[in-house]
């Protein structure tokens, strides 16, 4: 993972993980916990040092969408790459 990780731009590779997790959440949990954890991560970013985006917030939206396609989790991989995560 860590190479995978290192080859892909760190931009990219953000907005993947978000996609990846917040349709994880979704899959496992549900859409209103996906959706909070996604929210909290932006509004601890404000407080933290990090880096809030709405474009994070843009990718947790598609995770979640690709996430109501089944619960496998090649397919949400494959549905945020599709998306262009």
């Amino acid at each position: 993972m860590v190479a995978v990780r290192d080859s892909i731009p760190k931009q990219s590779y953000d907005k993947r993980a978000h996609c990846l997790v917040a349709g994880a959440i979704a899959q496992r949990c549900s859409v209103i916990e996906a959706d909070i954890a996604g929210l909290g991560k932006e509004f601890t970013d404000i407080f933290d040092g990090g880096d809030p985006s709405w474009a994070d917030w843009q990718a947790d939206r598609v995770g979640i969408r690709c996430a109501k396609r089944g619960r496998d989790p090649q397919q949400l991989a494959q549905c945020c790459t599709d998306a262009g995560y």
